[in-house]
This record gives structure tokens, C-alpha cells and sequence, in this order.
């Protein structure tokens, strides 16, 4: 089996691991996400996670703010946002990782989302970041977040 294979296999893999945890914006405003342990990307799929990073530009909603590091700690999460009324709904999305200090966030929309994100003055340099979401009404999306962090 050739190495991109494997590679390819592993983040399908830890993809499946990393069910998405759903977030009702119309009853919560503000959603803390604490990165751990079991969010860390291995070393060796970090080449496989620049596509997806890069990927911020491909929709206008999407945010990448940040530099990325040789010797950082990479988190990924993927977060479903649901939307079920007729309204316009926002959260504040507050990420924290123990032991470092963010550097790097990026928040795509997986295909068929189309939730808008923005983040506050201040984002980075410490080890708590707010962004903010915006959902139009009654949609469901799905969010890959990557934290990265020295």
C-alpha cells in the first residue's frame, strides 16, 4: 500500500473517531470548545490537513487568520450547527487548548454549508480565542475547525 494511501485511510479513520458534536445556535449563545488530547492531529496527517486549511478562501464565510508553525500542536474538531428556525441565528464560539498558546485557526465549511464566520480583535496570542457564527434559518452545517497552537 502506497504512503497517500495510508494517509488518506488514517484521516478517514480519525474522521469516523471524531463524531460531530451538534450545537442548537437558537438555544445557545455561547459554546465553549476545549481542544485535548484527543483532538490532536498526528504528525503524520498534518500534510493532509494544508488542502483543507487552504480551503478558507474557497468560500467567503470561512475564516483563516494565523501562521503555522514546524514545532506546533495541531487540534481538529468538526462541529454540526444547526439552525431550526425562521430566523437568522449567532454564538460566540469560545476555543481553548491547555498548555499553548493559538497561533493558527481555521474554520471551513464542509461541502453544502454555508454558515459565515468571524473572529474578534485580539484572536490570537493567548490560550482562549472567540469566533463567531452566523447561521441563515433553518440550515445545518458542519464546521472543520483546526487549532493550532506552540
Amino acid at each position: 500500500m502506497s504512503r497517500p494511501i495510508v494517509v488518506v485511510v488514517a484521516l478517514a479513520i480519525l474522521g469516523l473517531l471524531q463524531a460531530a458534536t451538534a450545537i442548537d445556535l437558537s438555544q445557545t449563545k455561547n459554546v465553549q470548545v476545549d481542544f485535548s488530547e484527543r483532538d490532536i492531529v498526528p504528525k503524520t496527517a498534518l500534510k493532509s490537513l494544508v488542502p483543507e486549511t487552504h480551503a478558507a478562501s474557497g468560500f467567503i464565510g470561512n475564516l483563516e487568520i494565523g501562521r503555522r508553525y514546524a514545532d506546533e500542536s495541531v487540534f481538529r474538531r468538526v462541529i454540526e450547527f444547526n439552525n431550526p428556525t425562521n430566523t437568522v441565528q449567532s454564538s460566540t464560539l469560545s476555543l481553548t487548548v491547555t498548555n499553548g498558546i493559538i497561533h493558527y485557526i481555521s474554520v471551513v465549511n464542509d461541502s453544502g454549508s454555508y454558515a459565515v464566520i468571524c473572529d474578534e480583535p485580539g484572536t490570537l496570542g493567548k490560550s482562549r480565542a472567540n469566533i463567531n457564527i452566523r447561521a441563515s434559518a433553518n440550515t445545518k452545517s458542519y464546521l472543520t475547525i483546526v487549532v493550532a497552537a506552540h
